[in-house]
This record gives C-alpha cells, structure tokens and sequence, in this order.
C-alpha cells in the first residue's frame, strides 16, 4: 500500500487515521471509477470483517469512519482519501 503526495496531504487534513486506511484497502468493497482507477469504500460489511482482524479497541472505532474511501490507481497507488458524504433524502 503506497499513498501518493496528494494522499498523505489529504489524509492528514481529513483526520483520517492509517488503520482506517489500512483497513478500507484491506477490506473495502471495490468499484471501478473513471477509466484505470478504483474505490474502495468501507462499509458496514468491511467494518465487520476488519473487527475480526484488529484489536478490539481498533475494531470499535472503525465504525465512526464508515463511508471512508480510498481511490487507487495505476500499480495500486492510493491517489485520494476522503469521507463519504451522507446525503439526507428525507424533507
């Protein structure tokens, strides 16, 4: 796992630690997006698996980072790191 420049500056501005990081790579569900590229979001199911393999303390806290998602590129590169926007539906 090899974050760009751009990465690591985002992951720092977001707060987004490098377990959720790890974990979402790990364990994210994947979709393509935009020719070569791919996202990885961790969802519920991926906050599910990663409790099994991380300490408990680490498995807890995985889930105030749902709808994280990583994009990688080209030799599995992780260009951007972000949270996902919830968008209400209700009015």
């Amino acid at each position: 796992m090899f974050l760009t420049r751009h990465a690591e500056a985002r992951q720092r501005q977001r707060s987004i630690p490098s377990y959720v990081i790890s974990a979402t790579y790990a364990f994210g569900s994947g979709h393509p997006v935009r020719g070569s590229l791919t996202a990885y979001t961790l969802d519920r199911q991926a906050v599910e698996l990663a409790q099994e393999s991380y300490p408990a303390s680490v498995g807890k806290t995985l889930s105030k980072y749902l709808g994280v998602y990583l994009i990688i590129g080209d030799e599995e590169k992780i260009v951007t790191v972000a949270r996902g926007r919830c968008r209400s539906t209700h009015r």
